[in-house]
């Protein structure tokens, strides 16, 4: 009993961790395609 117990706080504490980092990762990669999007916006105006 009590190791199903400390493996469900491991669980839970491995999903909270994967999902910080998810939001993370998505939250660079929208950034990122906004800045490259911009760019291509500015070098489209340039020409």
């Amino acid at each position: 009993m009590i190791s199903f117990i400390t493996y469900e706080v491991f669980l839970s504490k491995f999903l909270i961790i994967t999902s910080f980092v998810l939001l993370i990762f998505i939250t660079f990669a929208v950034i990122y395609i906004s800045y490259v999007s911009w760019k291509d916006k500015q070098r489209l105006k340039n020409r």
